[in-house]
């Protein structure tokens, strides 16, 4: 007998088309499902052939015309989840096959078997279709994550049973139901705290502003708090190894375990305490108060706080609006839904024009209650002249001036004045020049002492090897014979040339 495909589910999965063929979107769904519910029932070895067949009895999706799957086909399927997905596993093993003439012979064939990770496919799958029911935030859930963080942070028994490895995965579950149930709470918070906000439910406000105080921020408080204990876990370089030992204790039900293939044992105890070693990251992740972890995390719980605190701080501000508002905005709707009823005999006059009192010689211009009464103003067309510019009107130009510029005598008076030597400039005190090109340069000079690179000054050429400014000499004075301003420096300076 076939399992049977919900409706939601049928759609979910064709928008995912696990096993990337076209004409067959569900044919892996359906092969995980075969593996799943007929491998240890079917009594026979699950090839290809059987594979084939069972298919195309029993799944082939008759609402949409599906034809029936090829070997060819479904050996490309069968590839794709083995190879890519990982959810299934070949083995090439010796089976008894029935031949045409109905005798059994002995050959060797791939055996396909459904993975842990394909079972946890099947299962999460239909988890998926009842998250809106399943996922759901509560402080009980919280105090069994906090409890099993504390436990394990303690000495953790591993006197050979598979405890241990219980209550790790517990405390994953408990940390995904929670974290899922704080995403949902965060969404759902953004969403009706604005929602309450808009429509001034002063009552409503107070209420969930109450659940957040009493209720949700205590419980997050009390995971912040197990965050040094998550960190220590995840530093634990024993804690990961003892875990996995644990999985394979004395109540274990694994085959291999039984059987004690240690190639097998050892391949588990590899895996899981890579996984131990994963989950812990991720959780000690999701405490980092760091930026970058804040970041980079998927489930922070910094992020899910800080909307928790925003929508408190909306809330309370919401509450506050209400309560020192002077009109009651519910009598008020009430009065407006009650004029809604009968709005086709509510006479509404039209706005006047803003214009309309200056048009007219009467006492008061900002009385407007017999404006609606007067008559039009009578307008007088007057003729007015047009002017035509010509070229004769535009306004004389001044010619623009330059000073000639003289290097030589710039360059000089730049030496008489500032160097000390042939490498070192020094000003401490006012200076007066008689060309605008040297105290310029001076002035752009100064500039060098804000900098540690010097590629960018060479005042006539020469670069700048260093340049420090002389706090003590107080503002510099710079003056040029032919202006009636100064140049005020903040201070003075030395420069060393190369």
């Amino acid at each position: 007998m076939a399992v049977v495909m919900s409706k939601p589910l049928k759609d979910l999965l064709l928008a995912s088309n696990l096993g990337l063929n076209k004409n067959h979107p569900l044919a892996g769904w359906n092969v995980l499902t075969i593996l799943y519910h007929d491998g240890s029932s079917s009594g026979v070895p699950i090839t290809l052939d059987f594979l084939t067949r069972r298919y195309n009895e029993s799944y082939l999706d008759t609402e949409n015309d599906e034809a029936p799957i090829s070997d060819n086909v479904l050996k490309t399927v069968l590839d794709v989840l083995s190879q890519q997905a990982r959810l299934i596993e070949a083995s090439a093993r010796k089976i008894r096959a029935r031949s045409k003439n109905g005798l059994y012979t002995t050959r060797t064939s791939y055996v396909y078997r459904i993975t842990s990770s394909g079972i946890e496919y099947v299962k999460m799958m239909q988890r998926v279709l009842d998250a809106e029911s399943t996922i759901t935030a509560n402080t009980n859930r919280i105090q069994e994550y906090c409890a099993l963080v504390v436990k394990l942070s303690q000495n953790p028994d591993t006197t050979g049973d598979t405890a241990l490895f219980n209550d790790f995965q517990n405390m994953i579950s408990a940390y995904d139901d929670v974290m899922n149930g704080m995403h949902k709470l965060d969404d759902d918070l953004d969403e009706l705290a604005n929602d309450i906000a808009f429509n001034h439910g002063s009552a409503e406000a107070k209420h969930l502003q109450g659940m957040l105080n009493g209720k949700a921020i205590p419980a997050f408080k009390m995971m912040l708090m197990q965050g040094a204990r998550i960190q220590a876990l995840a530093h634990d370089p024993a804690f990961a190894g003892d875990v996995a030992r644990s999985q394979q204790g004395t109540d274990d039900l694994d085959a291999a375990n039984a059987v004690r293939d240690q190639d097998k044992l050892l391949t588990r105890f590899t895996r899981t305490r890579d996984y131990v070693r994963r989950q812990l990251a991720k959780l000690a992740l999701s405490v980092d108060p760091s930026t970058s972890a804040i970041d980079s995390g998927l489930d922070s719980i910094y992020l899910v706080f800080h909307t928790i605190l925003s929508a408190i701080k909306l809330l309370s501000d919401e509450y506050e609006h209400i309560q020192g508002q002077t009109v009651d905005v519910k009598a008020l709707t009430a009065q407006i839904d009650g004029l809604l009823t009968h709005y086709q005999t509510l006479q509404v006059y039209t706005n006047l024009p803003r214009h309309l009192p200056a048009d007219r010689e009467i006492e008061d211009p900002e009385d407007l209650l017999d404006a609606s009464t007067m008559g039009p103003v009578a307008y007088t067309a007057t003729s007015s002249p047009r002017s035509i510019a010509t070229a004769a009107d535009n306004p004389v130009v001044a010619q623009d001036t330059y000073p000639a510029a003289d290097d030589q005598a710039a360059l000089a008076e730049f030496q008489r004045l500032v160097m000390r030597s042939t490498t070192h400039a020094v000003v401490d005190h006012d200076l007066n020049f008689t060309t605008s090109t040297a105290r310029d340069e001076v002035v752009r000079l100064y500039a060098a002492t804000g900098y540690t690179s010097y590629a960018s000054f060479a005042p006539f050429g020469r670069p700048v090897q260093a340049a420090r400014a002389l706090p003590d000499t107080g503002p510099i004075h710079l003056h040029c014979a032919d202006e009636q301003f100064s140049v005020v420096l903040p201070s003075g300076f030395t420069t060393d040339f190369g």
